[in-house]
């Protein structure tokens, strides 16, 4: 009895250490979560319809976060630019004692576009860091509509006004272009628009000065056609590219407004130009200053054309209806056309029409009899070529008394007749014969011996007669049995070696030429540059591969977001990656608008590249 106390006292202290441990745990955890802030952060708050803004969402004292949840954004399209941290330190001295203060940071770069006019606000985003979750305070931004110029225009064409549901509408987007722009991006929200499916088509070049153009939509892209057209009586430089578009359900429908933001040319800035003897007198006047464009962006919107869609009739719809709506047909090929029963046979099906794409192949059950044909379980997938979508299928005769591949049929709704209508392929014909009997020399792929005898009788029974050189046995024992044992196993090894071997020289081989064409980068600019015939397209491509062989890039499509962060990264001066920017979207320019300059003006941007490219070529390794 007298120990109660004392063991009571000692759970007491215990519990006491154990709440202390706990409240000190936590009181860390609260420190450490009052450092952290997130906030969101827009370039602007004020844009028009279809203007993207860049948005970022930075998160303050950590070095990673969970990406948030950006569906309650309705009323703006959302594209993500992934993620990144920094870090920076300080140090710092308090009372006689120094501190050194590490600070994280981690962005989430979007892209968001605002859908509609009027005041918009973006909620609060919730955002985990660590365990715990923290929101944004709203943000709001005015949103205006785009207004049409005399030198932008935005069109979208309709092949027809009304249609049936499921029927396909070619939508014929062009762009109108009359100055000078630098860079753009379509914003098409029918694509998305959950009434139709929007498959793009890839346009084609069909004449003398049209170029084909790849052009970025949402999540896909579509080939686009450059040329130049007239509208309203005046000239202008076109992008055309158009869509296929199936309406999933009836109704009255008003196209939701397409648009294209683009950079044009506000105004021009005096920048002083690099003097040789900057602070010798009257030297820096000498040289003067040159002017550079200044870029705003401008959203050029489009018209928004009608559409009535058509219910499909009830009457006379088949069982079996394919869903296509306008005009198609069936062909139908095999081969070969002479087999055994068992034999494979390959069935080719074609289907043709406005939106072959969008065909199924037929239940082949249906029309090809089970006792007479094996048509496997796993269909296959249909290539598109043109209009034409055809479909490659290996089936199997079961039975001799087939003498052909019955039609197959295919139900479609024809437009033209406001009727049901069935295409059918020819019957194919077909010869089987019966299934050969495979011997074991068949099956081991020789040809049966030649002078084989028949063993002979003899008197004290039967004794085989084999007569030839096939009847002699090699019996010897030689010591090169144990050789290609030796050899069978040493020979793996040795492959391989002899394969990491060959791997190693190549790619010394190719680092070595690699190395090689980065060092002479510089001395191809400028024999590119020095040539007599130089082009706008020439001059614009000998920079972009100097680029891209100096920070390991691709030359194709090279713009300046795609070097910007590798000459940060090896710290080029601010002022020259402007420079580089600049001549990038002057190349750019040209490319959709023509150099309309003379030849002073590529002159000087010849010189200006090379100037640039030595700049940079001391920077760079």
């Amino acid at each position: 009895m007298k120990n109660y106390p004392e063991k009571i006292g000692q759970t007491l202290f215990l519990i006491f250490i154990f709440l202390s441990l706990q409240l000190g745990a936590a009181a860390t955890l609260a420190a450490a979560a009052a450092d952290i802030s997130v906030e969101t952060l827009l370039d602007r708050q004020e844009a028009t319809i279809g203007e993207p803004l860049a948005m970022q969402i930075r998160v303050n004292g950590a070095k990673e976060a969970q990406p948030p949840d950006l569906s309650q954004l309705a009323d703006f399209k959302v594209q993500e630019r992934g993620g990144q941290g920094t870090s920076s330190t300080s140090v710092s001295n308090v009372n006689g004692k120094w501190e050194r203060i590490t600070q994280h940071t981690y962005f989430f770069n979007y892209t968001i576009t605002p859908k509609r006019a009027g005041r918009l606000t973006i909620p609060a985003i919730a955002v985990e860091v660590e365990g715990s979750t923290f929101h944004t305070e709203p943000v709001t931004i005015t949103a205006t509509e785009p207004e049409e110029t005399d030198d932008l225009k935005l069109r979208i064409f309709l092949s027809q006004a009304t249609c049936y549901v499921g029927e396909a509408v070619t939508m014929t987007v062009t762009w109108f272009v009359g100055l000078d722009v630098n860079g753009f991006e379509f914003q098409l929200p029918v694509v998305d628009d959950p009434r139709f499916e929007a498959v793009p088509l890839d346009s084609k070049t069909t004449g003398a000065g049209q170029e084909a153009l790849k052009i970025p939509i949402g999540s896909s892209a579509v080939v686009a056609v450059k040329g130049r057209g007239e509208f309203a009586g005046r000239d202008f430089l076109t992008v055309t590219f158009q869509y296929l578009l199936l309406p999933r359900e009836a109704g009255s429908f008003t196209l939701p407004r397409a648009t294209v933001a683009c950079q044009t040319v506000s105004t021009f800035r005096q920048v002083p130009r690099r003097a040789p003897f900057k602070g010798y007198g009257n030297f820096d006047d000498f040289f003067g200053s040159s002017s550079q464009p200044v870029y705003r962006t401008q959203v050029v919107p489009a018209n928004t054309p009608q559409l009535t869609v058509l219910p499909l009739p009830e009457q006379g719809r088949p069982p079996d209806f394919s869903g296509l709506v306008g005009n198609y047909a069936i062909q139908a090929d095999a081969a070969p056309r002479q087999v055994h029963i068992g034999d494979p046979v390959t069935l080719t099906v074609t289907i043709s029409g406005p939106s072959a794409r969008q065909a199924k192949l037929p239940d082949l059950a249906r029309f090809l009899p089970a006792s007479s044909f094996k048509i496997p379980e796993e269909i296959a997938a249909g290539d598109l070529r043109d209009n034409n979508k055809i479909f490659t299928q290996t089936i199997r005769v079961k039975e001799t008394a087939v003498t052909a591949i019955p039609p197959i049929e295919l139900s479609y709704f024809d437009p033209a007749s406001q009727s049901y209508r069935l295409a059918s392929t020819e019957p194919i014909p077909l010869t089987v014969q019966a299934a050969r009997v495979v011997t074991a020399v068949d099956a081991e792929g020789k040809a049966a011996p030649a002078g084989q005898k028949e063993l002979q009788a003899a008197e004290k029974g039967l004794a085989p007669n084999y007569e030839g050189e096939e009847a002699l046995i090699d019996q010897r024992h030689g010591a090169f049995q144990l050789d290609q044992w030796l050899l069978l196993f040493a020979a793996p090894p040795l492959l391989f070696l002899l394969t990491g071997l060959l791997r190693l020289l190549k790619s010394r081989r190719e680092n070595n030429r690699e190395q090689r064409q980065t060092r002479h980068a510089l001395a191809r600019l400028e024999r590119q540059l020095a040539a007599a015939s130089l082009t706008p397209e020439g001059l614009a491509s000998a920079l972009k591969e100097y680029l891209a062989v100096k920070l390991d890039k691709k030359a194709g499509a090279l713009t300046y977001l795609d070097v910007e962060p590798a000459l940060a990264a090896l710290r080029v001066d601010e002022t020259l990656r402007q420079e580089v920017r600049e001549l990038l979207a002057r190349f750019e320019t040209w490319q959709y608008a023509g150099p309309n300059g003379t030849a002073p003006d590529i002159e000087r941007i010849r010189s200006k590249t090379l100037e640039v490219a030595r700049r940079l070529d001391a920077c760079l390794p």
